[in-house]
C-alpha cells in the first residue's frame, strides 16, 4: 500500500487524465444517444461540474479576467441553460421564493456597498433555477424511466475516481479523530459527499432499473458516502435511505400483506439504525455532549472553553461568532445583514451552517427568505402522488438536515443537488395523477371508428392545487 496523499491532493497525472479521457469518451456516447436537447444538458451540466471538481488544482485557479477558470465554466453552463430552457417555466408559481431569494441578495449588496459579489451569488441561484428547469424539462420529454438512467451517468466521474483514490489510497486526513476520508482526489469532502447524495436521491427514483439493481446501485452510493467519511452527510441522509429501503422493500408484497410487513420493517430499521450508531459512536459522540449542554453552548466566543471549541469539528464555536457579529451590527445588519458572501475576509471559515449564515449575510430577511424556499418546496412533496410521496418528503427533510451542519447553497454542488430534488418535485406534482388519467378516454388509432374528439393526455386538468404556466 502506497503512503496517502494527504489533504484532498489530486490524484496523480498518470491516473488522473487516462480516466479523465475515458470517462469524456463514455459520456460523449451517452450524450450523443440522447434525442432532447434539454434533457442532455440536464447531463452535462452534471457532469460538467464532476469533471470540473476533479481538476481543482487547474479549474479553481485564476483565469486572466480574475474569475476562476471554474467560475467561468460554470457561469458559461448557466447561460447555456438559460437559453435553452422554455421561457415560461420560468413563471412556475413555485419558483417564486428562488427569485424572493435573488432580490434579497441584490438588495444587501446594493445596501452593503458589495455589489461585485451580487453577481457571484446572484449566479449561483439562478444555476438553482435552471438545474431545477432542465431537469423538469428533461423527465416530461423522455420520461422519469429514461431520464433518471440519463442521469445516473454523469456519477461516473466521482464514483470512479473514488474508487481510484481507495485503489491508491489517495486520501485526506484532516479530523481530529484520525480517520481518513476518501474523496477521489476532490477538494473537499462536504462537496464530494453532496454530489455523492445527488446521485443517491436518483437512483431511488430510477425506476428504470430492476428493483433488485436499483437497491444496489443504493447501497453503492451509501457505501461511497461512507467512504467519503462526511459525517454531516451519513446523519442528513438517514431519513431517505430509510425510507426508500422500507418502501422498495413493503411495495414487494400485497396490499393484505403490507401492513405487517411494514411494522416488521421499521422495527428492524430501527435495529439497524441503532447498529449503525454503535458503529459510529466515536465519531458522532460530540454530537451528544452539544445536545446535552446546549444551553452552555449559547455565549460568546470569548467564553468558550479549549473543550467546546473542538465539538463537532468546531461548528458552535463557529457559529457563536457569527451570530455574535450580527447582534453587534447596526439596524441595517440586523434586517439586510453585512451582503452576500461578506464573511469572506472577516471570518476564518464559513459559518457551516445555511440559516446562521443568512442571518449574517442578509440579516433577519435571509432566514424568511430561505425558510420560504424550502417550505414551499416541501409542500409540493406533500402534494405529489402517495406513490413517491413519501421519498420525496424524505428527500427535502435530509437537504434541510444538510443545511443544518454545512452549507449546500453556498457551493455549486448543492445547488445542483437542490435542483436536481426542485425539478424531480415538480415533474411529479405538475403530471396527471394516476386517477385523472384512468377516467380520461383513451385515443382512437388510426382506422379506428371514432363516434367523438378524443382527449389528447396534454389537456388532462391538472392537481386542483397546481398553477400551469403553459
Amino acid at each position: 500500500m502506497t503512503d496517502g496523499l494527504n489533504l484532498g491532493s489530486t490524484l496523480p497525472s498518470w491516473l488522473l487524465y487516462p480516466t479523465t479521457l475515458l470517462i469524456l469518451l463514455v459520456l460523449g456516447y451517452r450524450f450523443w444517444r440522447v434525442h432532447s436537447v434539454v434533457a442532455a444538458f440536464a447531463c452535462f451540466a452534471l457532469s460538467f461540474r464532476y469533471l470540473a471538481s476533479a481538476h481543482h488544482t487547474f479549474t479553481f485557479s485564476a483565469s486572466p479576467i480574475g474569475l476562476s477558470w471554474n467560475a467561468l465554466g460554470s457561469s458559461a453552463v448557466f447561460v447555456l441553460g438559460l437559453l435553452l430552457i422554455r421561457s415560461r417555466h420560468l413563471l412556475i408559481k413555485q419558483l417564486i421564493p428562488c427569485y424572493v431569494l435573488i432580490a434579497l441578495v441584490v438588495l444587501s449588496g446594493v445596501g452593503n456597498h458589495t455589489i461585485p459579489r451580487v453577481v457571484d451569488v446572484g449566479v449561483k441561484f439562478g444555476y438553482l433555477l435552471v438545474i431545477t428547469i432542465s431537469i423538469y424539462e428533461g423527465l416530461i420529454e423522455l420520461g422519469q424511466r429514461r431520464m433518471t438512467n440519463l442521469m445516473l451517468w454523469a456519477f461516473l466521474t466521482p464514483l470512479a475516481f473514488q474508487a481510484l483514490s481507495i485503489v491508491f489510497h489517495v486520501v485526506k486526513a484532516s479530523e481530529a479523530d484520525g480517520s481518513l476520508s476518501y474523496i477521489g482526489g476532490y477538494g473537499h469532502e462536504a462537496a464530494f459527499s453532496v454530489v455523492l447524495a445527488t446521485g443517491l436521491f436518483i437512483a431511488c427514483f430510477a425506476t428504470g432499473l430492476r428493483i433488485w439493481s436499483r437497491l444496489t446501485v443504493v447501497l453503492v452510493f451509501m457505501g461511497a458516502i461512507v467512504a467519503a467519511n462526511y459525517r454531516t452527510a451519513i446523519l442528513a441522509f438517514a431519513p431517505l435511505i430509510v425510507t426508500q429501503f422500507n418502501i422498495d422493500l413493503v411495495g414487494r408484497f400485497s396490499p393484505k400483506q403490507r401492513s405487517i410487513i411494514a411494522v416488521a420493517f421499521l422495527i428492524f430499521s430501527g435495529i439497524a439504525v441503532v447498529a449503525v450508531g454503535w458503529v459510529f459512536r466515536e465519531r458522532f459522540l460530540d454530537i451528544a455532549t452539544v445536545f446535552e449542554s446546549f444551553d452552555d453552548l449559547i455565549k460568546p466566543q470569548a467564553e468558550y472553553t479549549h473543550d467546546q471549541k473542538q465539538l463537532m469539528s468546531a461548528r458552535p464555536y463557529i457559529w457563536a461568532g457569527y451570530i455574535e457579529a450580527y447582534i453587534n451590527g447596526s439596524t441595517l445588519n440586523h434586517f439586510l445583514g453585512y451582503g452576500p458572501d461578506s464573511w469572506i475576509g472577516v471570518m476564518n471559515v464559513y459559518a457551516h451552517n445555511t440559516l446562521v449564515s443568512a442571518l449574517y449575510e442578509y440579516g433577519v430577511l435571509g432566514i424568511v427568505a430561505f425558510c420560504y424556499l424550502w417550505a414551499t418546496m416541501l409542500y409540493a412533496a406533500m402534494c405529489t402522488p402517495r406513490g413517491v410521496r413519501g421519498k420525496l418528503v424524505a428527500a427535502h427533510l435530509s437537504f434541510l438536515l444538510l443545511n443544518m451542519a454545512t452549507m449546500p447553497h453556498w457551493m455549486l454542488e448543492g445547488d445542483i443537488f437542490y435542483g436536481v430534488i426542485c425539478g424531480y418535485t415538480l415533474f411529479m406534482l405538475r403530471r396527471p395523477t394516476p386517477a385523472v388519467a384512468a377516467q380520461a378516454p383513451a385515443e382512437s388509432q388510426p382506422g379506428e371508428h371514432q363516434t367523438g374528439p378524443a382527449k389528447r393526455p396534454h389537456m388532462l386538468k391538472p392537481r386542483p392545487n397546481i398553477l400551469r404556466a403553459d
